[in-house]
């Protein structure tokens, strides 16, 4: 027997393993796909994939991204509109690749999407910190920890609401007006945009101080936002100006409720140093009918003048228009 061979009893103890339990190829690579796989989806599970809007009319809006693909563009239809003109139709689409890593993919747009200076073609992995530029709006991908999201949503919280009253301010509502028409237009239903301002408020100011003025506009916010809906947003946009966003409310809702508001401002028991200060304002209101293509900007500004109207004819009134399916059609309602 040669010296190097093990002999019987090292041959037994060294004997193959049943062919069942043998390691084949795949055992030997999937576990660590399915390793590296879940890491990347507990990682993703412990932070906040978010796009970051750097410029324009929603800026700092942070958009969420779930995974699922998301679609973003200037139509209402999009999963996320971006008011820019730069921005095609349906300009890029950020989804979960099969490895677990964002992507983001052009569909065709005009004026392309580039990541970081670059325009892509066909998809591209988007990694934490890159910079996204569609049309004039640039963004930027990041991954936030929970308790980065929750001292953000917090510093977000304070930077969308008007110290004085409590409510939401003009920042929030340009960005939620763009929301809840996106909503109006994806489920073909109505949104309502009142805009209330207190009549001769100068002259309270004027006549009893400002300390008095801030205390009527306090008081004032707590009354309108006893009045609507839960799910109607009420703001303050300054001085003396505030509105009401009120999801599905028809022409007839709406005007109601902007009745309602305005005769229950008129009884209000505002009394200061024993004398009741009398206190109207004038409402202007304007409801889109799930009208495809309609801006933001075109429902405030109807409303607006829907105001101005108000004010014209007497002020103590609520003066209303309806915003029609075709282009540049208004009705009085």
């Amino acid at each position: 027997m040669p010296a190097d061979d093990p002999g019987p009893q090292d041959r037994s103890e060294r004997a193959p393993r049943p062919v069942s339990e043998r390691p084949t190829e795949s055992s030997r690579t999937m576990p660590l796909v399915n390793t590296e796989f879940a890491r990347t989806v507990e990682r993703l599970r412990e932070t906040r994939p978010t796009l970051l809007v750097l410029a324009g009319p929603v800026l700092g809006a942070r958009l969420a991204l779930s995974g699922a693909p998301t679609v973003f563009g200037r139509a209402p239809e999009c999963d996320v509109t971006l008011p820019d003109e730069g921005i095609s139709s349906r300009h890029f689409e950020i989804r979960l690749g099969a490895d677990g890593r964002f992507v983001v993919r052009d569909l065709g747009s005009t004026n392309g999407t580039l990541v970081n200076g670059e325009r892509i073609a066909g998809e591209r992995r988007l990694e934490p910190g890159d910079r996204l530029l569609a049309g004039r709006t640039p963004l930027r991908f990041l991954l936030y920890t929970p308790v980065e999201d929750e001292l953000l949503n917090e510093l977000e919280a304070r930077a969308l609401q008007d110290p004085l009253t409590g409510l939401f301010n003009r920042r929030y509502f340009e960005q939620r007006v763009v929301q809840e028409l996106q909503f109006a237009n994806r489920h073909a239903t109505t949104l309502a945009l009142a805009i209330l301002d207190i009549d001769h408020f100068k002259a309270v100011n004027d006549g009893w101080g400002h300390p008095v003025g801030d205390r009527l506009l306090l008081e004032l916010g707590s009354y309108l936002r006893g009045c609507v809906r839960t799910e109607d947003v009420v703001v303050r946009h300054g001085g003396e100006e505030f509105s009401i966003l009120m999801r599905e409310a028809d022409e007839a809702g709406a005007r109601a409720t902007a009745e309602r508001l305005r005769a229950g401002i008129e009884a209000f028991p505002f009394v200061q140093s024993g004398n009741r200060i009398p206190i109207t304002v004038s409402i202007g209101v304007a409801v889109a009918r799930g009208r495809k293509g309609l801006l933001a900007a075109q429902l405030v500004e109807a409303a607006d003048l829907q105001l101005y109207r108000a004010k014209r004819e007497g002020r103590n009134r609520v003066c209303c228009t309806a915003l029609e399916a075709a282009p540049d059609v208004a009705t009085g309602c």
